[in-house]
Parts: structure tokens; C-alpha cells; sequence
């Protein structure tokens, strides 16, 4: 199995192929090929067949021998990293063993394309719950193709097959979905600020160690959450929804969008979320980029709330998190330079109110002649 692993040198995109050159010849030629559709996302039960074809296409000048063959995919990390492998003997919970390539070799012509006929065929004992595969479309190259003690790098393209065995009469969990995780990175945190702030609460009431936790203060608007959701359920889940970030009045100071990512069944997922608040669009416009970025990272002053919304087909998660941004250091400088033009007005008051009057009088000289 781990040969096999080592052995499946790829990059696959689900939504189009990303070609890598296999030597400096090939790669002023150029490969590349393309499959639609790259996802087959399909809802089947126990002894179900079914039939479909692939397209292939070859963009490049070069004719390409192609080996098809199929993989189980899974994911690894909390970040989706794809793994491959042939799986287990038990051809319940094989998907790899269900799909049949009515032709795994050919040749692909300059740019021409393939139909790619398969056909799946689930086992009546297939166990019900999420299984995934992947189709990978391999250039069988002969050897002049690469230049002598060059790391060879095979491109190939896959496509992915998301299968939901379905069996009447399952029990459906009750939180398919669960954020392990929601909270602003410590490393944003004012912790000097927060620590004192909670000791001094401290003295006067009693502050429990969750409330200690809930309490964050950040400095600057450009803020990134981290966001951590585990999928309880047997089949893949795909959320997707917002995060608002509300004022303590509740109106809406900016949103982000979390996009729609898969979840394998038992997996947790961490989402990427980072929050911007944005300008008006004419003030964006002819901002120079430093002065714009410099605004809204001090743009937020006082207590907000992160409120999180996802929706799946089954559920809608919501949760909450409240902190305080305090922008110390823009608020220093614009403090010290509103009392220094204070001390200023108080010292110089008389000398600024003669040069004051006489402007206008000169003004007004002018006017009258």
C-alpha cells in the first residue's frame, strides 16, 4: 500500500487540471488535458447500478497513451489534504472495487478528445454511509520524453466520485455537525491588556475561568478567525454560510463570506476565515492602497460580536463570540497630536486670535475695494 502511494505522483483539481511540464522538450510543447465533469456526486443503494461517461480532452500537440485507473480517496489533516490508496479486501466498504473502466488504455490524439465509459455496480451488502473514489487518467510517456538524471513528474488528472450509500430506516444523528473551534488566534490578542483588565474585575467580583476565556480584546480590524468543524455524521456534509460582525446595537459592521467546502464522514475541517471591514467605493477608489489599509485596520473602535451561520441540507449551526477592539496605538498618536494642538491653541491664543482678525480685516479691505 505504501508503495502504491509513492507511486502516485499527481495533482488533481476538482474543478479543472493544472498541467506540470515532465521535461524542458515537453514543456515547450506543452501538456495538458482536461476532464468534465470533474465530480461525480452520486446517491445510491445497496445493489444499484449505474452508467455514465467521462470527456477527455488533450489541449496538447503531443499524442498521449493514457492509463486509467481507480483509487479510494480519503483526506488526512484538518485542512483536506488528499490520500490515496486501494483500500481494504472487504468489498463492502471498497468503492474502488464498484467502478469498472469499459476501456482503461487508449490514446489520446492531439488535441482531441475521449469519451471514457464506467459503470458502477454496488454490492447488496454494501454498508451504508459515505464512499469516495477517484478515476486517475495517467500519460504513459516513453522514456526519450525525459532528459537523462531529471526527476521525472508525471502529470495526471482525476476525477472524483462522491458516493452516499443510502438505506432506509438509518438514525440519523441529532448534531451532524459540531464546531470544535471558534475563537479569535491568541496571537491577536491584547493579553497584557485583557489579563490586567480581568484582575482588576477580579477584585471587586468573582470572575470564573470561562468568562477569563470569552474575554478577548484585539487591536487592529484586519482580524482572522480560526474556525474548526467536525462532521458526526456517516456521509460527507458541505456547509457554507457568513460571518457578520455586529456592533453592541446590533447593526451589521461587515460580513465574510465562508465558502461551500466538503466534509468527509468523522473528519474535522478547519476553515480559513479573515475579516476586512471595507470602505465606501469611491473612498476605496482614490485612497492610495496604504492610506486605505491603514483606515480599516484601525476602523474598528469598541465591543462587537462575531456571529458565525452555517447551513448544510440537514442543519444550520450558529454561534456566537463577543470581543472588544481597542486600536491603542492609532488612538495614542491621534491623542497626542490633539493635545499638542491644544497646548498650542491654549499658549499661542493671543497671538493666533491678532493673526486670525487680521486676515479677515485684509479680506474684508479687499472686498470693498
Amino acid at each position: 500500500m505504501l508503495m502504491i502511494k509513492k507511486l502516485i505522483i499527481l495533482i488533481i483539481s476538482f474543478m479543472f487540471f493544472i498541467s506540470i511540464p515532465v521535461s524542458r522538450e515537453v514543456e515547450a510543447k506543452g501538456i495538458s488535458i482536461f476532464v468534465s465533469p470533474p465530480v461525480f456526486e452520486l446517491e445510491l443503494k445497496p445493489g444499484e447500478n449505474y452508467k455514465d461517461e467521462i470527456h477527455l480532452l488533450n489541449k496538447s500537440e503531443l499524442a498521449l497513451p493514457i492509463e486509467a485507473r481507480v483509487v479510494n480517496f480519503s483526506t488526512f489533516g484538518e485542512m483536506g489534504s488528499m490520500d490515496f490508496d486501494l483500500g481494504e479486501e472487504d468489498i463492502s466498504i471498497n468503492p474502488r472495487k464498484w467502478i469498472k473502466i469499459e476501456k482503461p488504455n487508449f490514446i489520446l490524439e492531439p488535441n482531441e478528445s475521449e469519451k471514457v465509459k464506467f459503470e458502477i455496480n454496488l454490492p447488496e451488502n454494501a454498508e451504508p454511509g459515505g464512499h469516495y473514489a477517484t478515476i486517475l487518467f495517467e500519460p504513459k510517456l516513453p522514456s526519450f520524453y525525459f532528459e537523462e538524471k531529471v526527476l521525472k513528474t508525471i502529470p495526471q488528472v482525476g476525477v472524483l466520485y462522491l458516493i452516499s450509500v443510502k438505506v432506509e430506516g438509518l438514525i440519523e444523528p441529532e448534531t451532524p455537525l459540531t464546531v470544535v473551534e471558534f475563537n479569535i488566534p491568541e496571537n491577536l490578542h491584547l493579553k497584557r491588556l485583557e489579563n490586567f483588565l480581568v484582575g482588576f474585575v477580579g477584585l471587586f467580583t468573582e470572575v470564573i475561568a470561562a468568562e477569563k476565556q470569552a474575554f478577548s480584546i484585539v487591536e487592529t480590524g484586519h482580524l482572522s478567525f480560526t474556525l474548526r468543524i467536525q462532521n458526526n455524521d456517516i456521509y460527507h456534509v458541505k456547509p457554507k454560510g457568513k460571518l457578520l460582525i455586529l456592533t453592541g446595537s446590533d447593526k451589521i459592521a461587515g460580513e465574510t463570506e465562508i465558502t461551500e467546502t466538503t466534509i468527509l464522514p468523522g473528519k474535522i475541517r478547519q476553515f480559513p476565515v479573515e475579516f476586512k471591514p471595507e470602505l465606501p467605493e469611491k473612498l476605496e477608489k482614490y485612497l492610495p492602497a496604504s492610506i486605505s489599509n491603514f483606515i480599516t485596520r484601525n476602523l474598528l473602535f469598541g465591543n462587537y460580536r462575531a456571529s458565525l451561520r452555517l447551513t448544510t441540507e440537514k442543519s444550520t449551526i450558529e454561534e456566537d463570540i463577543e470581543f472588544f477592539a481597542f486600536p491603542w496605538k492609532f488612538g495614542l498618536s491621534a491623542g497626542f497630536i490633539l493635545a499638542l494642538t491644544l497646548f498650542f491653541l491654549i499658549k499661542y491664543k493671543k497671538r493666533i486670535k491678532s493673526a486670525v482678525l487680521i486676515i479677515f480685516r485684509g479680506i474684508k479691505i479687499k472686498k470693498n475695494s
